[in-house]
This record gives C-alpha cells, structure tokens and sequence, in this order.
C-alpha cells in the first residue's frame, strides 16, 4: 500500500457508491458498532478486540461467523491504521450520524497512537446523514486535511466515550477546537446524554422509546422510526433498537406481545 490511499468508508451502500467514481487506490469499510458493548479501555488490543468479539458473537445478523473470526475482522481494522506506510494517505468518508462519529473517534484515536505524523489524513463528512454518489463525486475537492490537534482531540473524544464519562465528553465538546470535526463535537454531547442513566435506570434513548410506547406506538416500526423525531442525526440502527426493545422487555420496563409492545 506504500505510496497510495487507503479509502475507509462507513458501510456497504457507500463502497458500492466509491466503486462508481473510480478512485483510485484500496478500500476498507468499518464494520463496527461501538455504540453498543463493552469498550475495554486497554492499550493491549488484543483484549480489546476479544471484548468486542465476544458481544458481537451474540447478535442474531452474525451468528455462526464465532469469536475467532470476529477477533481476526477487528483487528483488521485496526491494522490497517497501524500498518499503514506513512507514505500513504488515508481519506476518511463518513456521515453525520452518531454511529458514523463513534467510528471516527476510533479511528483517528488509532492514527493518534501511531505518532508517526499526520499530514496525510483527510476527512469528507457529509451533512446528512447518508453518502450519496454526489458526496463521492464532490467530496475528493472537499476533503478536510486534519492536522495533529484535530488527531488529539479525537483521542480525548474517544477515551471520554469509551469510559462512559459524560462530564468529560461534555467539558471536552464544550472546550475543544473541533472546527475541523464539528459532527464529532455534537457527537460528544449526545453520547453524553446516553451515558446518564435517570432514576428508573434507564438512559434517553431506553426513555425515548418507552415514551413512544406511552403515546400509542406499539409495533417495531412505528417505535424505531418515532425516534427519529428526537434526534438531530440517527443514533440507533434497526437492528440496535431490537436489541434496546427485547432489553426493555427483560428488564420489565414493556412488554411484548407478539409483534406488539406495551406498558406494563
């Protein structure tokens, strides 16, 4: 890879989308979900990723894939940071969206940790909250090239997050220079939010659904796109928000019949 670009992109649609506009170069999507899970704060990445593999094992969408070959795909990912020459350029293609500007913190934390210099990172983040084929066509001109504060500060962003700590996440959205970042800044001050659990125990989103439920939504789809309406960005995945539901329902906060959801 020495001497050309890495393009990391946020899910499939988008590589399909990255195809049609013939870059060149190689590239890798981020197939992770870190809003979910442990986060293992550990400079050992093997315990990291073994964290990590050990949850996402249990979701339905991945079942029979196994830890091992989960460990192997996450520290793929990570590699591909770590290894990459630093005669390479690394351009990053992502969107508005919560989930999007968790993996970003990620990633730059990863470039962070190189300390190899930071003149080669670019950064298209789009003002929706999905890639489109203009994005692509548009966005090579438009990239932002980060610079080595912009790294640090996605560093901090990232241990705050994965240490639950919404003080810090606040006090850093409030404080830090995220001109060049400014999805990641509100980011910070949503995950902020998530982190703080009210006096029931339950946190906004787990809130947010349980207040749609109170207001007549009853089916799965009426809950998951009612939560639209809370959220500047999407925060949570169809696939995310079933997990959250069928959490509820364990917990005793709904309940659930058949394909319908209630109070108890």
């Amino acid at each position: 890879m020495d001497g050309t670009v890495l393009h990391i992109l946020n899910g499939d649609y988008a590589l399909e989308l990255w195809q049609k506009c013939g870059f060149e170069g190689q590239s890798l999507v981020w197939r992770e979900i870190y809003l979910e899970g442990p986060l293992p704060d550990t400079e050992d990445l093997s315990i990291f990723h073994a964290a990590r593999a050990e949850y996402l094992s249990h979701f339905a969408e991945l079942a029979g894939i196994g830890r091992d070959r989960l460990c192997r795909h996450l520290k793929k990912l990570d590699d591909s940071i770590l290894d990459l020459p630093a005669s390479s350029a690394l351009m990053l293609w992502f969107d508005s969206c919560i989930f999007d500007q968790t993996i970003l913190m990620r990633i730059l934390h990863l470039v962070n940790r190189k300390n190899t210099g930071t003149g080669n990172v670019f950064l298209y983040c789009c003002e929706g909250n999905c890639l489109t084929i203009d994005d692509f066509r548009q966005g090579w001109l438009k990239r932002v090239q980060l610079q080595p504060d912009d790294l640090e500060t996605a560093a901090k962003a990232w241990h705050f997050f994965l240490n639950r700590d919404a003080a810090g996440m606040v006090n850093l959205a409030e404080r830090g220079n995220f001109e060049r970042l400014p999805k990641m800044k509100k980011a910070l001050f949503r995950c902020a939010e998530e982190v703080t659990e009210d006096r029931n125990g339950l946190n906004r989103t787990q809130r947010q659904i349980v207040q749609l439920v109170a207001e007549g939504r009853s089916s799965f789809m009426e809950i998951f796109k009612g939560l639209d309406a809370f959220e500047e960005y999407p925060f949570l995945g169809d696939t995310g928000c079933q997990r959250l539901l069928d959490q509820l329902v364990r917990n005793g906060y709904l309940l659930r019949h058949g394909d319908r959801y209630e109070l108890p």
